[in-house]
């Protein structure tokens, strides 16, 4: 059986910090979204206090996590053990993206890592750092998890890294990492030029669009608190009617039949 616990304790902090990997979940609240799921390594998970983590975020090929903070917050992280005994460990929260060069990012970046104890801390193309907040830490078994013996992190991503400028980063962005698969917007930055420094009046438009209840048709979402309060007395009235007509239904084919 699995346990939950409101906060991360020492003894998960001490965990998470041995481990050399972990993945990253979200997705739209687009019921049709895509749901994204990446892996991290290198030295750039930071257990920050009982409920709040951050994870330094280099430039990668998409934009999705980024994205999906800025749509609905929802995150998940998640630790497994590849040596010693079986362990899985996941992080459920509620993130938000603080890019590079914002006072946010700054501040975490001076309070949390150094270039002794980041490997990537002084590496061209960070994009920024992500920030979460916990509100549930689950522990399963990992039994079906394989062993593997760790060997060294990859030096691609750094290798490349150093080769490119920041303004050939910012191309990139442009390039690659202005919205999401779905069309949600993704990066923005002013190295990236005045069109893409801020969200844009199309991009707000975007996001509230996406956040309709349902897909964009007016149907209402199951998470939606809201709806199924305001309508929650209009739904047993109709329960109500619908047991009446029920009846009266019956009532006629029983005295049919007499």
């Amino acid at each position: 059986m699995g346990k939950f616990f409101d906060d991360i304790g020492d003894h998960h902090a001490e965990w998470i910090k041995k481990q050399k990997l972990f993945f990253v979940s979200s997705a739209p609240l687009d019921p049709n979204g895509k749901v994204n799921l990446s892996p991290k390594g290198h030295d750039c998970f930071r257990v920050i206090g009982p409920n709040q983590v951050c994870y330094l975020e280099m430039t990668g090929s998409g934009i999705e996590t980024q994205s999906h903070l800025q749509e609905n917050g929802r995150i998940t992280i998640m630790f497994c053990a590849f040596e010693g005994g079986p362990k899985i460990l996941r992080l459920f929260g509620r993130g938000t993206v603080h890019r590079i060069g914002t006072p946010e990012y700054d501040h975490l970046l001076a309070t949390q890592y150094t270039p002794e104890n980041c490997d990537i801390y002084s590496a061209n193309g960070i994009r920024s750092i992500i920030l979460i907040d916990v509100y549930k830490v689950g522990i399963s078994c990992g039994w079906g998890v394989p062993l593997f013996d760790y060997k060294a992190p990859r030096e691609t991503l750094t290798r490349m890294s150093a080769k490119l400028t920041e303004e050939q980063f910012a191309g990139f962005w442009v390039k690659g990492n202005t919205t999401s698969l779905d069309g949600l917007p993704g990066m923005r930055h002013e190295r990236m030029g005045e069109k893409w420094a801020v969200l844009s009046g199309e991009d707000r438009k975007t996001l509230a669009r996406f956040k309709r209840l349902g897909s964009g048709s007016g149907g209402a979402r199951w998470w939606d608190v809201k709806y199924l309060t305001e309508n929650m007395a209009l739904m047993a009235v109709g329960a109500g009617v619908g047991t009446a007509v029920g009846a009266a239904v019956a009532v006629l084919f029983l005295n049919k039949r007499a």
